[in-house]
């Protein structure tokens, strides 16, 4: 008696994914994709609220979230990951800012569109923070 291993069901959303990558026109999206060159970018956590404007956007228009981060993109920041939620809050997107003054005028610029919110946070890796509190120690 062979026991199959159970299948992993296709992600609906590769398809979809490529044809919106591959639809917008301009520099190629760096999503998910770091280099050397940014590893002295800090991080941030940006959770992000629909308004109901936002909820009608993307519900006509979903690819809008995809371009969204190529806007973010574009801007100097780098789109490390993305998840929809459930919850008190629609989106968690991971982002590499040169600083906090661009990560300011991003979520600002975002937020005037009147289609999120968003609550912005500086994210330390864990072994940078275990580091620091070795230094600071009484």
């Amino acid at each position: 008696m062979s026991m199959e291993q159970p299948r992993r069901p296709k992600n609906p959303w590769s398809e979809f994914e490529e044809g919106v990558e591959s639809s917008i026109e301009s520099e190629p999206s760096r999503f998910g994709r770091e280099t050397d060159d940014d590893d002295d970018m800090p991080v941030y956590m940006m959770l992000s609220r629909l308004t109901e404007r936002g909820r009608d956007r993307i519900k006509n228009h979903p690819e809008r979230i995809l371009e969204v981060n190529h806007e973010v993109e574009q801007r100097g920041c780098i789109v490390i990951a993305q998840y929809a939620l459930m919850g008190q809050f629609d989106f968690v997107t991971i982002i590499k800012a040169p600083g906090n003054e661009v990560m300011h005028r991003l979520a600002i610029e975002l937020g005037a569109r009147g289609t999120i919110e968003t609550q912005t946070y500086p994210a330390i890796p864990t072994e940078d923070f275990i580091n620091a509190m070795k230094q600071g120690g009484d």
